[in-house]
Order: C-alpha cells, then sequence, then structure tokens
C-alpha cells in the first residue's frame, strides 16, 4: 500500500537523483503511468534501471522538522543508490508533501488513498475530502470541528473518544474499534459498515443511518427509540433484552443471540429482510 507522501526517484547520475509525484496521488503505479516509467527492472530502460519507488511517512504534519519525517524504500534500497541521494529525496518529498496538505486544508480534493497511518495527531482545520480510504490508524483522539468526507473507508481504530460535533460522512467503512462510549448527537452517515464494538452502552437519539452492517456487539443495554436502519446485519449479541417500541430497520439479518425474550417479535419481523437470530424460544418459523 502506498503512504503519503509517495514518488519515484529517478537517477540523474552518480551524486544527483530527481523525484517524481503526483499532487493529489501517491500509487507507485499512476505515478510510473503518468511519467512514462516502465517499472520491469530487467528491461533495457535506464528510466527502468535506474528509478525506485520512495515514500516520505510523517508521525506529524510538521514541514520544518525532517525528524517528524520517515523516509522509506518501498522496494528496498537499489545498488546504485549513495547516501547524497537520501536528502535530495527526503528535501524534494517534503516540498511535494506540503503542497498536498496546503491543497487539502484549502479545500480541494485528494483524488484517492491518503495514508496517514502514523500521524498522532492532526493539525486544527484538517478536515480533508478524500476520494478514496483515510487511515489515520494512529490517532488516539481527534480535534473539534474534524469532520472529513471520505469516499472510501475511514479508518480511526485507536480513537478512545470523540468531540460531540464529529459526524463524517464515509461512503465505506467507518472504524471506531476502540471507543467505550459516544456523545449526544453522534449520527454518521456511512455508506459501508460502521464498526463500534467496544460500546457498552449508547446515548438516546443515536440512530445511525448504517448502508453495510452495525456493530454493537458489546451492547448490554439500548435506550427507548433506538430504531437505526441498518443495509447489511445489525450485531447485538450482548443484549439480554430489547425495549417495547424496537423495531429497526434491517436490510439483512438481526442477531439477538443473548437476548431470551422477544416482545411483538411478528411486529419485530417486518422491518428485517433476513433471519432474527436470537436464543428465545418462539414458535415463529423465522427465530433461531
Amino acid at each position: 500500500m502506498c503512504k503519503f507522501k509517495s514518488g519515484i526517484a529517478v537517477r540523474i547520475n552518480e551524486s544527483e537523483v530527481s523525484v517524481v509525484v503526483l499532487d493529489g496521488l501517491d500509487s507507485h503505479m499512476d505515478i510510473r503511468e503518468k511519467h512514462n516509467i516502465p517499472e520491469d527492472r530487467c528491461s533495457f530502460s535506464c528510466l527502468s534501471r535506474y528509478s525506485t519507488p520512495v515514500e516520505l511517512v510523517p508521525t506529524k504534519l510538521d514541514f520544518d522538522d525532517k525528524s517528524c519525517w520517515k523516509f522509506v524504500f518501498d522496494a528496498g534500497k537499489p545498488d546504485w543508490w549513495f547516501d547524497c541521494m537520501t536528502d535530495q529525496c527526503i528535501d524534494q518529498l517534503l516540498k511535494a508533501a506540503k503542497s498536498d496538505i496546503e491543497a487539502v486544508m484549502s479545500g480541494e480534493k485528494y483524488k484517492k488513498d491518503l495514508d496517514l497511518g502514523r500521524l498522532t495527531s492532526i493539525p486544527e482545520g484538517f478536515n480533508p475530502t478524500v476520494g478514496g480510504n483515510l487511515w489515520l490508524t494512529s490517532l488516539t483522539s481527534i480535534p473539534d470541528g474534524f469532520n472529513p468526507t471520505v469516499g472510501g473507508n475511514l479508518y480511526l481504530q485507536s480513537v478512545t473518544s470523540i468531540p460531540s460535533d464529529f459526524n463524517p460522512t464515509v461512503g465505506g467503512r467507518l472504524y471506531l474499534e476502540s471507543l467505550t462510549s459516544i456523545p449526544e448527537g453522534f449520527n454518521p452517515t456511512v455508506g459501508g459498515s460502521l464498526l463500534l464494538y467496544s460500546l457498552t452502552s449508547i446515548p438516546s437519539g443515536f440512530n445511525p443511518t448504517v448502508g453495510g452492517n452495525l456493530h454493537l456487539c458489546k451492547l448490554t443495554s439500548i435506550p427507548d427509540g433506538f430504531n437505526p436502519t441498518v443495509g447489511g446485519n445489525l450485531y447485538l449479541h450482548s443484549l439480554t433484552s430489547i425495549p417495547e417500541g424496537f423495531n429497526p430497520t434491517v436490510g439483512e439479518n438481526l442477531y439477538l443471540m443473548g437476548c431470551t425474550s422477544i416482545p411483538n417479535p411478528e411486529e419485530l419481523k417486518k422491518n428485517v429482510k433476513g433471519n432474527i437470530y436470537s436464543s428465545a424460544k418462539l414458535e415463529s418459523e423465522w427465530a433461531i
């Protein structure tokens, strides 16, 4: 997977290297194709023989401190590489990275995936619009006002708390497996699955719209009025009972494995297209 910021380093001579990049893109394949740089090292092309994929990966978006950036050979250090080329690469990639982040901060869309998986913090005002996936897997918290628009998946696996105004728009999956609580007003729009594995309770008014699966496996209770709209499966394995009026819209299956009784099961079934799985002993053929 190509990380921010990626480029192809091309040797000019024994002491110089030039890094080619694409604005708003980090795919080495796309960079090679755009700049007509073959990948096959066994070919007779000098561009192929003396080029290599490189990355400059940030732990913090500080463009004045090079210690916040790690230089990486994506395919291993080539035998033609000299140490002086490393500093040249870092300077060129740092300049390209700064240009990309400034463009994102001004509202421009990052065209495909944006992998910032090693960042431990993000600056205020950073609200990217990303055409593909957005990786922020090392963040444990996010600042107020952070509401990205992500066409693919948003990876926030390590985040343990979110601010009250956090409501991103995510076309794919939203990964929030480490959250143990969510604030009132949290109702994201998620085109794929919403993963909230660690939640043990939810506030009143939590009714997200989820195109895929909604994972709430550790919930032990749900408030009155909890009726989410879920395109895939709804996982509520740890519930032992459900309140009167519980009537979610579920495109596939509803998992209530801990429930020993279900009030008004026939009414509940009306908005569940698949099966309802529970430990309740029901005469209905659709329940297990």
